[in-house]
């Protein structure tokens, strides 16, 4: 025997068998107080009636609570998709092991040339970066 928690069913069907237990007893001082035999007898039979749905709310909440199966147990949400890796904007570079800062420099020097700079005067040597281009 497992012992579920009640949940909103369960106080419903209580709720409505205290309610119909209310309404017998009211039947039965209604019956208590009638003067004719015949009505005594229908609110009276109304009453057990209505106290014998009573008992059977109470006894459906109670098997509910004590004999069904153990309900399920909410389930913990699923793991969160993992996070999409940024694109490798660098690729490229990474596949060049050993760099070449002459032929990049002379790359730049080519394009330099080509847009027109040719006749500006050289730059005189700095203290930073290669020394006399």
């Amino acid at each position: 025997m497992t012992f579920n928690p009640p949940g909103f069913k369960t106080f419903m069907l209580i709720a409505v068998g205290f309610g119909l237990r209310a309404l017998s007893r009211v039947l039965e001082r209604a019956g208590d107080m009638a003067g004719d035999t015949g009505s005594r007898l229908v609110n009276h039979v109304s009453a057990l009636v209505v106290l014998v749905a009573a008992g059977a709310c109470f006894i459906w909440a109670l098997k509910m609570m004590f004999f069904d199966k153990p309900r399920d147990t909410v389930e913990p949400p699923p793991a969160p998709q993992p996070v999409p890796q940024p694109a490798d904007i660098f690729a490229e570079r990474r596949e060049e092991d050993n760099f070449d800062p002459d032929a990049a420099l002379a790359r730049y020097m080519r394009g330099r040339g080509a847009a027109g700079a040719t006749d500006a005067p050289a730059p005189r040597p700095g203290g930073f970066g290669r020394k006399g281009l």
